[in-house]
């Protein structure tokens, strides 16, 4: 996950920018994903 985001940040600074824009549109899905998980992490365990 913070591969894509660091490559991106790379890329930007050499001066590539469609790459790195490329990088940051696959670091999106894995951010959802973390959000996701947190957001289930956060509502507490299920007590029946």
């Amino acid at each position: 996950m913070s591969f894509a985001l660091a490559i991106g940040l790379l890329l930007l600074i050499g001066g590539l920018i469609l790459p790195s824009l490329i990088a940051f549109l696959l670091f999106i899905p894995s951010f959802g994903i973390m959000v996701a998980v947190e957001r289930h992490a956060a509502s507490g365990p299920k007590t029946g």
